[in-house]
């Protein structure tokens, strides 16, 4: 959570406005299937005063290190519903005594960040506000009807302003010793971690579940463990971020998804690990970097259009659209590694995500396992971390289903 409210953005088709174009049947279902889906997106978003007790409740629940408890609190909330949050409890979850002190470590910092998000301070303010002005986006109360840019923006501005109380600030420490200890435990024992500066790293090759980055300013390598943060960046991309040690192989993971800059940003920011600017300074220069990186955003899969003829005999078959449209990306990536087997972590990555839904890895259990996938299974096991690797593992080892799919 955070204490941002909306961004006020242009309105949806604005640009389009008074061009005098006669809209097709096909253009018109689009704007409906849109329109439908902008009100269900509205609805979710707008909370009961019970919504907002239960998002505390989890809250609370997760610093005491109850996951079972957070998670159900938290499912009981629409607008939380497979949200990055719901979906790292839910794994917690799962995996119980088989979680790995990274992921508790990423958990305590994604925890510490909600946290410092409803801290009602007026420092928490003045960070928030400098970083928005540093980047150029103005917040306001309640606006509505985000596209997907505008959410990604907020996220990344919101997680740099909480990052700045919990590390520049060294509220992170506070967080572990006084709010969280058992997490701070779990984590393998974060009493470094309130100190650790960010920085900015050039890609490396990524290796199963390591990922090499080369510091921009010291030209030094070191390994961290790869979750997606090299997938459809180009090259000339730079990360930002704060990278802690933590046990295990590899020994050391990104604190939190760190945020896409450009050289120029990087190197603005060089100086501010070596000097202590004045906080305005700091957040106005990270509120600039991190607009810098916006252009790196990546738009999420989009389903206004017909479907392909793939996805329209899938759906014919008794899919839902969104499954259809996964189910068919997983085809697709089952095919790119039969040609192409270097890049195992970026289809891991991108299967991972569509095996997040039932229907999808129910449909992935039905055709596409046995000895013919095997192989490609177990490689984007090796290319995976905590339950993504289980979950290929158990592709690996399963027979194809003979039953059809629910109509």
């Amino acid at each position: 959570m955070s204490t941002f409210r909306r961004i006020a953005v242009e309105p949806a088709g604005s640009a389009e406005q008074g061009r005098g174009m006669t809209k097709t049947r096909a253009h018109k279902r689009r704007d409906k299937r849109r329109a439908t889906r902008r009100h269900e997106a509205g609805d979710e978003i707008r909370f009961k005063p019970r919504d907002r007790e239960l998002v505390v409740e989890a809250m609370l629940a997760e610093q005491d290190g109850d996951i079972g408890h957070a998670l159900a609190c938290l499912v009981r909330t629409p607008h939380r519903f497979g949200s990055s949050w719901a979906n790292q409890l839910a794994e917690l979850a799962t995996l119980g005594d088989r979680a790995e002190h990274w992921q508790w470590a990423r958990f305590a910092v994604a925890a510490a960040q909600r946290w410092a998000g409803v801290i009602p301070s007026p420092l928490a303010a003045k960070v928030e506000r400098e970083v928005c002005a540093g980047a150029q986006v103005t917040l306001v109360p309640d606006a509505a009807d985000h596209p997907w840019q505008a959410v990604a923006e907020h996220d990344a501005i919101a997680r740099t302003a909480a990052n700045v109380l919990l590390f520049d600030e060294l509220l992170l420490e506070l967080f572990l010793v006084r709010v969280a200890p058992g997490l701070d435990r779990r984590g393998g024992g974060g009493g470094n971690w309130a100190s650790t500066s960010a920085r900015a790293y050039e890609l490396g090759d990524v290796t199963g579940v390591e990922l090499r980055v080369r510091d921009h300013e010291t030209e030094e390598w070191q390994v961290v463990r790869h979750l997606g943060e090299s997938v459809g960046l180009p090259p000339d991309a730079l990360l930002y971020g704060r990278i802690l040690h933590v046990p295990g192989v590899p020994a050391a993971v990104f604190a939190d998804p760190p945020i896409v800059i450009d050289v120029a940003a990087a190197e603005q920011l060089a100086p501010l690990a070596a000097t202590e600017p004045h906080l305005s300074e700091r957040c106005v220069a990270l509120g600039a970097a991190i607009r810098s990186g916006f252009k790196y955003l990546q738009a999420p899969p989009e389903y206004g259009g017909e479907p392909a003829a793939g996805v329209r005999m899938l759906m014919d078959q008794g899919l839902d659209r969104l499954a259809a449209e996964r189910f068919a990306e997983v085809q697709s990536l089952v095919a790119m590694y039969a040609v192409d087997q270097s890049s195992a972590p970026a289809y891991a990555f991108r299967a991972a995500e569509a095996l997040t839904h039932p229907p999808v890895e129910a449909e992935v259990r039905r055709r596409l396992v046995g000895p013919t996938y095997a192989v490609m299974w177990r490689a984007l096991a090796d290319a995976s971390n905590g339950f993504d690797r289980e979950r290929f593992l158990s592709l690996a080892a399963a027979e194809p289903v003979s039953a059809e799919p629910v109509r």
